[in-house]
């Protein structure tokens, strides 16, 4: 029987806010690598695209950069199981009479709400840009959008803390790490729309949960999504994000609670 305890996910949760906020470092890079997408891309790229739909392609491409800062930051979260192993943290939270589900659902809680930090600041940036046009509509969305972010980030921290669980090499991380992140954001739609690729191609995209991800902050930031998913395509993505956040969630935790150190 699961059994959590609000006192220590909080405190946990608040370590993981602490560690990322004193990481100035961790926030930079990583703005800066989504800033440079949109950069070279949105402006770059959206010159000679023009733009995909009824949109610019820079308005186009920027609900997909935000995610990728978020799965990001999400995944790569994962490393402070290992970090806090090597480094003798994880026993005294073990030894703590607390319930690891509740020490998992903090970490999880902690690194959601941090890479959810990053794709504010990406939203920000990419409105000043002039991705998306002011309006009521917005501002309604741009709300919407960071419960999206919340809920992304939450099923790929979970991700990220299950190979850190099963994981205990810093480099092995990386690696598998980078090997799993970047098929699915190449595969989420960030580039190119769903309907204009072959049929193989629009079947490995529609098994990318991070697709349903991106869908849903199109809807959000831009009032549409992809044609393919139809006028509820926003019902399925949430729905398809919602199943995979507790299938991932459940395994790490399940993965956590099985951590020997």
């Amino acid at each position: 029987m699961i059994q959590l305890q609000g006192q220590a996910i909080y405190v946990v949760l608040l370590r993981e806010l602490k560690r990322y906020w004193r990481a100035k470092a961790r926030i930079i890079s990583s703005v800066a690598q989504s800033f440079f997408f949109l950069i070279v891309f949105g402006l770059g790229l959206g010159g000679f695209i023009g733009g995909v739909g009824s949109v610019s392609y820079l308005s186009y491409l920027a609900p997909g950069i935000i995610g990728m800062g978020l799965i990001f930051g999400s995944v790569f979260s994962g490393v402070s199981v290992i970090f806090d192993r090597q480094f003798g943290f994880m026993k005294e939270m073990l030894v703590a009479p607390v319930s690891r589900s509740s020490i998992i659902l903090g970490k999880i809680l902690g690194g959601a709400v941090t890479a959810s930090i990053q794709g504010v600041i990406l939203m920000t940036v990419a409105a000043a840009m002039g991705a998306f046009a002011p309006s009521i509509a917005l501002a309604v969305g741009a709300v919407a959008a960071v419960g999206v972010m919340l809920l992304i980030t939450g099923g790929f921290v979970g991700l990220g803390v299950a190979l850190g669980s099963i994981i205990k090499d810093f480099h092995a991380f990386q690696l598998l790490s980078t090997f799993v992140i970047w098929p699915l954001f190449m595969l989420s739609g960030v580039f190119f729309p769903i309907d204009v690729v072959p049929r193989p191609l629009q079947v490995a995209m529609l098994l990318d949960p991070m697709f349903y991800g991106v869908e849903l902050l199109r809807w959000c930031l831009l009032g549409s999504g992809s044609p393919l998913l139809g006028p509820l395509g926003w019902l399925i993505s949430l729905g398809v994000l919602a199943g995979f956040n507790a299938l991932v969630v459940a395994l790490g935790t399940y993965l956590f609670s099985r951590t020997e150190v």
